[in-house]
């Protein structure tokens, strides 16, 4: 209940902030600018321009009106012209001003009576270069001169589509919309700024790779919807004409890569949604073709990409449906946010279309929807913390009931393990008769040695197990005892504002009173106390929850029944069994291989062969005379296919004295041993061939006196 009350809260603080943006940009309308496009006149794609100079386009006779207020000329690689007819009376000291800074190449040409009297740059590649630019967005001047005839003649060619908002207005109102639009690009660009920061403090502060993931996203729709706006300045990018030209495409790029690999990860798709995270890959190797087509100079073919690969963006939404149906709460945020991004696209196509107006709602619609976008999907991201917790509780409740069963499996084996031991102790004893029996004595002698071999693998399973669990539970058991100290003073207060009277005159006296308990019990250092006790408790609980895992794998009474298992879990809880033991004589550096299959064996038995080699090579750089941080068992696990067969090849290699070949001819005998009397039964590597005869597996053992020793085990699949 109370988290879902905080999720609300949240919720309504998000939208509040994105009203706000609402508000902000709808303010300035484009609405009432009154785009004078229906007089502007456009030369056939087809007219021979390459044999005319300016003046001669200038008095063609081949100029064809537009009928729209915003006309778009589309994309094209050739060069595009357009001419405005000007009052000289009522329009001189003016400026024309085209709302668009996306245009690559743009030249205005003053022509009275048929002769050029001025000329301006615009443009992306020259921008601002003779102080012709104010705001983001090119303008040039009408001049103040005398004719009959005074037309605005533009020379454009861009590699993006070309939309041609166009009016002509006073300095002052351009100047006053410029400022205007900074104002809120400025706003815009610092709420995308704090979610950029909040959500990098969070990863630093959480290590939850999503929120990096999500800090990129943010740059890169941020960065993108400025660039559109003519504000790539910001970026460094007017100051080099190569990467000036290609900025939206990168931008475009960077944009929908961010986008992919964000969805990906935050909605599970390959887990919820394996067809659409297998399609996003395809997606994610187009957006690299476009951003190479971009760097070749392929620019037309590069946008045309990057708009096809930003339509698969509606996928996204079927995606999202489907995770959420299969009980991932937090894609409910998640589909929400990107409902409204991609109206928000919509409509600026539309837009650009000529099938809605051109007005604050469509012209802004993309920053109003990246915006709500990002402020939702922040949302989304806390909603997923909260899945992740309440997933992390069950996981634990479940480890708990598997704890609780293999103590109980553990009883169970000692009960069995004491009732054979009685049995052979009888027989034993029986046995004394004859030679016959003493024969049978002395086969009873082996096994009993062999058992005594499996019960110190026990015994240093006890030892490893119970040094390892003592420590996290002693410091649970250290930080409860501190935890009852903090809420006993958390109790005074809280009975101390229990008995406070609301209609006492005394209330004030009281509030002092309190205020003052809060300073002598320091109930701040309180509260991060206890965050900071419960978060080593929880660590804690991870690292016995650990532990037992290790325990449940290692220590499964399987007898003589196969059953399928996989290689790298029998290691790793061999490893976490001995690494009590191993500590203080041997580092041990494990490269285990990745999707390793399963295989048919004795997950019990072959933990014990894994413990006695490992155990093994740890003695064997005893007398190396090398510093524990320098003697290495280095353990390594992989898939090898070869002539149509396959198995599974298991290395262990150590930096120890190795053995001579008459020693190692020996080393799979019983009793054969290398220690002092008293040290070792001789029985370790024999169990070991045995067990490894009974699964078909080889063993070969590569070694060199005085350079060290390396068991190769193989397991056929």
């Amino acid at each position: 209940m109370d988290e879902s009350l905080s999720n609300r809260s949240v919720l309504f603080r998000y939208c509040r902030i994105a009203a706000v943006l609402v508000v902000l940009f709808s303010s300035f309308s484009v609405h009432a600018q009154k785009f004078i496009g229906t007089r502007l006149e456009h030369l056939p794609a087809d007219y021979n321009l390459s044999l005319l100079e300016v003046e001669v386009v200038a008095e063609s006779e081949d100029w064809v009106s537009f009928e729209q207020l915003v006309p778009n000329l589309g994309m094209g690689e050739g060069v595009e012209w357009m001419r405005l007819t000007l009052d000289p009376m009522t329009e001189n000291g003016k400026l024309i001003e085209i709302q668009n800074a996306g245009i690559d190449d743009l030249t205005c040409f003053m022509v009275c009576d048929g002769k050029i009297i001025a000329s301006y740059p615009g443009g992306i590649m020259n921008t601002g270069g003779d102080g012709h630019q104010f705001g983001t967005y090119p303008s040039f001047p009408v001049p103040l001169v005398e004719c009959n005839e005074l037309h605005a003649l533009f020379r454009m060619q861009s590699n993006k589509p070309m939309i041609v908002p166009l009016r002509i207005a006073g300095p002052r109102k351009v100047l006053e919309d410029a400022h205007q639009r900074d104002v809120l690009f400025a706003l815009y660009a610092g709420v995308m700024l704090v979610m950029l920061l909040y959500n990098l403090f969070l990863f630093l502060s959480i290590g939850d790779r999503s929120y990096l993931e999500y800090v990129l996203f943010i740059f890169a729709v941020g960065g993108t919807q400025l660039v559109l706006n003519g504000y790539g300045f910001i970026f460094g990018a007017d100051q080099l004409p190569w990467l000036n030209l290609r900025l939206t495409h990168l931008f475009g790029v960077f944009s929908g890569l961010t986008t992919i690999v964000f969805v990906r990860n935050f909605l599970r798709l390959s887990r919820y949604v394996p067809w659409l995270n297998k399609l996003l890959n395809v997606y994610f190797l187009f957006y690299l073709l476009a951003l190479l087509l971009a760097v070749v100079g392929r620019l037309e073919w590069s946008y045309q990409l990057i708009n096809f690969c930003a339509a698969g963006t509606f996928l996204i939404i079927p995606g999202t449906i489907i995770t959420m149906r299969k009980g991932y709460s937090p894609a409910k945020y998640f589909l929400l946010a990107f409902t409204v991004f991609i109206f928000a696209v919509v409509i600026f196509v539309l837009k650009d279309a000529g099938v809605i107006p051109y007005n604050a709602w469509t012209f802004y619609a993309l920053p109003m929807g990246s915006a709500i976008e990002v402020v939702v999907l922040s949302l989304a991201l806390a909603s997923r913390i909260n899945q992740l917790k309440r997933e992390s509780v069950q996981a634990r409740e479940e480890q708990l009931r598997v704890s609780q069963l293999n103590e109980q499996m553990v009883r169970e084996q000692n009960s069995v393990l004491e009732e054979r031991v009685a049995k052979r102790t009888s027989a034993l004893e029986s046995a004394n008769s004859n030679i016959q029996n003493t024969l049978d004595e002395l086969q009873s002698a082996q096994q009993q040695l062999v058992q005594s071999e499996k019960l110190a693998s026990i015994g240093q399973l006890t030892a490893g197990i119970a040094h390892e669990l003592n420590n996290p539970i002693n410091f649970v058991a250290s930080s409860a005892q501190s935890l009852r100290r903090d809420f006993e003073d958390l109790t005074q207060v809280i009975e101390k504002v229990k008995g406070m009277d609301p209609m006492d005159p005394g209330l004030k006296e009281e509030m002092i009173q309190l205020k003052e308990m809060f300073g002598s019990l320091d109930i701040e250092f309180t509260q991060r106390e206890i965050e900071e006790l419960l978060n080593g408790i929880e660590d804690g609980t991870k690292r016995t929850s650990e532990i037992v895992k290790g325990l449940r794998i290692f220590s499964r009474m399987d007898g003589d029944n196969f059953t399928m298992a996989q290689i790298n879990e029998l290691l790793e809880s061999t490893l976490i069994v001995l690494r009590s033991n191993l500590k203080d004589h041997a580092v041990v550096e494990a490269d285990m291989g990745t999707d390793l299959p399963l295989v048919s064996c004795q997950p019990g038995r072959l933990n014990q062969v894994f413990m006695n080699i490992i155990t093994n090579a740890s003695q064997s750089m005893e007398d190396s005379g090398l510093a524990v941080e320098e003697r290495i068992v280095r353990i390594s696990s992989k898939t090898v296919e070869s002539i149509g067969q396959s198995w599974i090849e298991v290395r262990i290699k150590d930096h120890g004295v190795g053995m001579t070949e008459a020693v190692k001819a020996q080393i799979f005998d019983p009793f054969f041993t290398t220690k002092a009397v008293g040290e070792g039964t001789g029985l370790g590597l024999s169990i070991v061939m045995g067990i490894l005869s009974d699964h078909n597996a080889e063993v070969d053992v590569d070694t060199e006196e005085g350079v060290g020793t390396e068991f190769i085990i193989r397991f056929p699949l």
